[in-house]
């Protein structure tokens, strides 16, 4: 085993993360990893079904010889072959994320692909705990062009817990990697979104787009504020509202808030609206707090420095540098202030 990069998947923030940065990695290195109790702290630890297709995949786009690619392993070997960047339909058979199976597999894809490359997921396309369409077709999608690589989604059903059969329709364009740099925020330009519901009355869309025009308007944000209503095809019901706070020169910061069974719309629209006006009242960073760890792969494998200033480090963003460490010989350093928010700069 010691050609193997050995990860222990309890520590950090000890979820999913690690597996789907080690499995980006690898591909893209040629390097084997070993991951040891994969999800230790989780509820139901070990691989579950969402976990599993990330592997799967993975092991499909590389050749990859894997053991322990089961649901509820606590341990996997993954030792990749060659990228061999090609068309994919991934259905993941439960309301598990769409996502971050892109997340997986977008960089590997991207980074060795001689021609655009079409991905079909069927999952969940909007999902607590993790990237919903509405940010990967905003946020994320906007971070990717400016790390120099394109690629296009769209979304004709969303997917909810817990039926899903949401689709998540991804063309990859091939691309090379430039380092990143946005450290000083730019002028906040408008804040818009929709609040959507599938297979539940139109009234809830309205409540929540009304709930989140009114805690905006007596916020006194200086600047127009866009809040439509839609309603979505879907083999499964949901409510959702998305805020996206757009800046003039550098990626949105998108929020996203899902409705659940006997949860109040205005309570959904409430902590979506704190959470976007965190960002927006922070005195330090251009980077959400999310994103801020979803964009460290491509910054570890651009040539040059990047560097980036967050609002908010959070422990995914530790984990994901400490994974990135074990297979990347570059140096990596978080800098925290005392108001939570930080700067993080790979050379």
């Amino acid at each position: 085993m010691c050609d193997l990069v050995d990860l222990d998947g309890s520590l950090g923030e000890g979820g999913g993360q690690i597996l789907r940065t080690a499995l980006a990695a690898s591909m893209l290195l040629g390097r084997g990893f070993k991951l040891r109790r994969i999800r230790a702290g989780r509820d139901k630890p070990g691989l579950r079904p969402q976990h599993l297709t990330c592997v799967k995949a993975s092991a499909e786009l590389c050749e990859a010889e894997v053991k322990g690619d089961y649901v509820g392993s606590s341990e996997i070997v993954f030792r990749p072959g060659a990228v061999r960047p090609r068309d994919m339909t991934i259905d993941i058979g439960t309301a598990g994320s769409t996502a971050l199976v892109l997340h997986t597999l977008f960089l590997p894809i991207a980074l060795r692909a001689d021609r655009p490359v079409s991905l079909k997921l069927v999952g969940g396309t909007f999902n607590d705990a993790a990237p919903s369409y509405p940010f990967i077709e905003t946020t994320w999608l906007s971070y990717m062009n400016k790390f120099g690589l394109k690629a296009t989604v769209s979304s004709p059903r969303v997917g909810f817990y817990p039926r899903g059969g949401g689709e998540l329709n991804v063309v990859i364009e091939p691309g090379a990697l430039v380092p990143l740099t946005l450290v000083d925020r730019p002028p906040i330009v408008r804040v818009r979104g929709f609040a959507g519901i599938a297979g539940l009355v139109d009234s809830i869309a309205e409540r929540m787009s009304r709930r989140a025009l009114k805690r905006l308007e007596q916020r006194g944000l200086s600047v127009p504020v866009e809040i439509e209503t839609v309603a979505w095809r879907s083999n499964s019901k949901g409510a959702a509202i998305a805020l996206e706070v757009e800046l003039e020169s550098a990626p949105s910061a998108t929020f996203v808030g899902l409705g659940a069974p006997g949860k109040p719309a205005e309570s959904i629209v409430d902590h979506t609206v704190d959470e976007l006006l965190e960002y927006v009242d922070a005195p330090i960073g251009v980077v959400d707090p999310h994103s801020a760890d979803q964009i460290l792969a491509p910054a570890a494998f651009a040539e040059g420095t990047s560097e980036y200033a967050s609002t908010r480090v959070t422990e995914h963003l530790r984990t994901n540098a400490d994974t990135m460490r074990a297979f990347v010989d570059r140096t990596i350093t978080i800098e925290e202030n005392d108001d939570g928010s930080g700067r993080v700069v790979v050379s």
